[in-house]
């Protein structure tokens, strides 16, 4: 086997998928363990500092995923190609507007599906959801705000989209070079496939019931965002929008009125649900306009 054939394999394509993914839990296990022992040394608590100290190995995982999202950039992947026409279609104002309603919707279905686990309940049966959540509400609101709403959602959205969702995408689709009917809708099939199992994997990547449900539905949602923007900021927005609601909720009083098995909680979860699919509906009507926009060009300067 050559090495062309060997890299176009199946089974290196699903090597390069979890590689990433590996690299990022190195990276960032061992750099925390390096700082927890140098806050040790310095006389800090971990616990009280962990927050700090997360924030810190994230800032030192970000060059290294970095790397392999530019290297999956250069190179002329099924993915890619599509990312391009898809950006390159988008006006600034459009990459703008786009941002700021997929940071919006977000913030709406981050607050509603947060609230839908609270009704649930699974968060007061599951341990390891309580001990992430101490966690990660124990080193003050400006370490949650840099970390967990800005260089956090920046990382996974690098890793997790802009890399393993790419490479998924192009293990599961096909090449469609005669850019037939039935090709098109093969590729359609495989993204979605592929954003179910970018959004499994980030599920499951949190290691505990009730992340893994709310990562898992917003993750299809990130993944989403990415095929509408052929790029991974409508990600990293709608992530740092969920993201922000959450440490908003816990370290201010913003959401004081919002109160567990109150009339407010329910009416905020539907209104907070709608809001967040009236944004959808938006940016999908947006992009069928932009395709719709693109097409009539294409088919102007055909005949030019």
């Amino acid at each position: 086997m050559n090495p062309r054939d060997r890299q176009n394999s199946p089974i290196f394509k699903a090597f390069n998928i979890i590689y990433p993914v590996f690299v990022y839990f190195v990276a960032t296990n061992l750099s925390m363990s390096l700082f927890t022992m140098f806050a040790v040394f310095l006389g800090a608590d971990p616990q009280e500092q962990y927050m700090a100290l997360q924030t810190a190995s994230v800032a030192v995982t970000i060059p290294f995923i970095a790397r392999f999202y530019q290297k999956d950039k250069n190179e002329p992947t099924v993915f890619w190609e599509h990312m391009d026409l898809e950006i390159a279609g988008k006006s600034t104002a459009k990459r703008v507007v786009n941002g700021i309603l997929m940071f919006f919707a977000g913030a709406a279905v981050g607050i509603a599906l947060n609230n839908l686990l609270i009704i649930s309940g699974l968060e007061d049966i599951s341990p390891g959801y309580q001990q992430v959540n101490q966690q990660l509400f124990s080193g003050g609101i400006y370490f949650e705000l840099l970390g967990a709403c800005l260089l956090t959602p920046f990382l996974e959205e690098l890793l997790y989209r802009g890399v393993v969702y790419g490479r998924l995408c192009d293990l599961v689709i096909l090449d469609n070079e005669e850019k037939t009917a039935q090709g098109r809708k093969r590729e359609r099939y495989g993204r979605a496939i592929a954003m179910l199992l970018s959004a499994l994997l980030f599920g499951v990547i949190h290691m505990n019931l009730v992340q893994f449900i709310y990562a898992g539905v917003l993750g299809i949602l990130l993944a989403w965002f990415m095929e509408k923007t052929g790029h991974f900021y409508g990600a990293f927005l709608a992530h740092m929008g969920a993201n922000l609601m959450a440490v908003l909720r816990v370290e201010t009083s913003v959401f004081t009125w919002m109160k567990s098995a109150t009339a407010a909680f329910y009416a905020a979860t539907a209104v907070s649900a709608v809001v967040g699919g009236l944004i959808l509906v938006v940016i999908q009507f947006l992009s069928v306009r932009q395709f719709r926009g693109n097409g009539e060009s294409e088919e102007k300067l055909a005949k030019d």
